[in-house]
């Protein structure tokens, strides 16, 4: 498992490259062909046993995260958020600009002191700063400009019982299909893994791929919010840790085939895996694109349910990873059964 390296990268969306590069070294030995389309997708293929039919495989290598949007004459850096992130949970974070030069930061605010309605007034985008110790633009000229990505500081550690990291929403996945290519075994059909880029930012990565591979059959790997917390009352709870891969009846913009959904659940039984299902129509992922490719395909959604995602610090359970690995091999190892119904 590859998982602490990969959320320790840096890769926001559109700035994937250290991701990719990492995991083009981890997969090499285990490719029958590898591209790399102008979007930055990165897709691996293993040859099957019969080439008439064409299976995907999906996790995206990007983040959420920060970019730099301008630079104060005294040296204090303004910021836009790439994906979808709450400003209110940003003051304080240790940032790292990722520029010419890597630069640690701190995200401000103006402190209770000095504001007039500290309690009552929401935070907004346009309260925050990054202050990287700087005196003025001019220490920062030729370290970081406009445009650099911005990523949480946040080291994998494990956590009590749980893991802790940052970017567990996708590198959960990325680090589960390199596990799935590690194994080495050789699939009914021609079998794509796609490590996709710019998710966070609209599925753009998904889209391009999907035209490229027109898949029969499709897989999306992904880290999905686990409401199992206090503040949360038991009927909005979306997943929850430790039950094992969330399977999705539908999301946002996309309902997935019963006979799919049915699958997945007779898989998960027949090989005695715990699974759960996604209790809520909330949030979207690459199956999106996927199942609207040019001529259509049947794609499922396996996730795993990540605590506090899309911020600084999320969590994880390593049985969720675990029981989400083994249903995605032995759906990888059974999906010809599915194709010949």
């Amino acid at each position: 498992m590859v998982l602490k390296e990969l959320c320790n990268l840096p890769g926001i969306s559109g700035y994937e490259n250290e991701v990719r590069t990492f995991i083009r070294h981890e997969i090499a030995d285990f490719a029958d062909e590898i591209k790399i389309d102008c979007l930055g997708n990165l897709m691996v293929k293993k040859r099957g046993h019969n080439c008439s039919k064409h299976i995907m495989y999906l996790a995206h290598m990007d983040e959420v995260g920060l970019m730099v949007e301008k630079i104060d004459s005294n040296g204090i850096v303004k910021f836009s958020t790439v994906g979808g992130i709450l400003p209110s949970i940003l003051p304080a974070s240790r940032v790292t600009i990722m520029g010419k030069k890597t630069l640690q930061g701190v995200i401000g605010i103006l402190p209770i002191h000095l504001q007039k309605n500290a309690i009552m007034d929401p935070i907004k985008m346009d309260s925050l700063y990054i202050d990287v110790g700087a005196s003025s633009d001019k220490d920062l000229q030729g370290s970081i400009e406009m445009g650099d990505p911005i990523v949480f500081n946040t080291a994998y550690e494990e956590y009590g019982r749980l893991w802790k990291a940052k970017a567990f929403d996708d590198r959960v996945g990325c680090s589960i299909m390199i596990d799935m290519l590690k194994q080495n075994i050789t699939p009914a059909y021609d079998t794509w893994f796609v490590f996709a880029t710019q998710e966070e930012v609209g599925l753009r990565g998904s889209a391009t791929a999907t035209y490229q591979i027109q898949p029969d059959f499709a897989v999306v790997l992904e880290g999905t919010t686990a409401c199992d917390n206090p503040l949360v009352e038991r009927n909005r709870y979306t997943t929850q840790l430790g039950k094992g891969p969330a399977i999705s009846i539908a999301h946002n913009g996309f309902v997935f085939s019963k006979k799919i959904f049915d699958f997945f659940k007779s898989v998960s039984e027949k090989h005695q895996i715990p699974y759960q299902i996604k209790e809520k129509v909330a949030g979207g992922n690459d199956a999106t694109n996927i199942g609207k490719g040019e001529k259509g395909s049947y794609v499922g959604s396996l996730s795993v349910p990540v605590r506090y995602i899309h911020s600084p610090v999320s969590l994880m359970h390593p049985e969720d990873y675990q029981n989400t690995l083994q249903l995605a091999l032995a759906i990888y190892q059974e999906n010809h059964s599915f194709l010949t119904l």
